[in-house]
Parts: C-alpha cells; sequence; structure tokens
C-alpha cells in the first residue's frame, strides 16, 4: 500500500524544507499545494521530491470567515 501526505503552503519558504523532509519519513510521496505563493515555497518543495500543484491566485485569502 503506498502512503501519501499533501498539505496547502502559501509563502512557506522558511518552513516547507523541514515540513516536505519531515513527512517523507513517514509516507511514500509528498503534495504541496502552493496556493499563489510568491517567494520560493514551490522551488523548494520540488526540489526537494514533493510533487508540487500552483494555484495561480490565492484561494485561501478569498474565502469569508
Amino acid at each position: 500500500m503506498n502512503t501519501l501526505a499533501a498539505m496547502p503552503a502559501h509563502n512557506e519558504d522558511e518552513r516547507i524544507a523541514k515540513v516536505v523532509l519531515g513527512a517523507k519519513k513517514h509516507v511514500d510521496k509528498v503534495v504541496v499545494v502552493d496556493d499563489g505563493s510568491t517567494d520560493s515555497t514551490a522551488e523548494i518543495a520540488e526540489a526537494l521530491g514533493a510533487m508540487v500543484v500552483r494555484h495561480k491566485v490565492t484561494f485561501s485569502l478569498k474565502r469569508k470567515p
């Protein structure tokens, strides 16, 4: 059986490496959903072997409370 960890991320370039590397210890595949980041979140996650799905715009900021 294969396991997967999926996580949303928005401008998390200072933290994404630790999270991806930690998740890779426990699962077969890591997916990062980049929510329109303007930093290097997606590039770092990809360099560490995560599959990255990119939103062109930030959906999380458009939600109403």
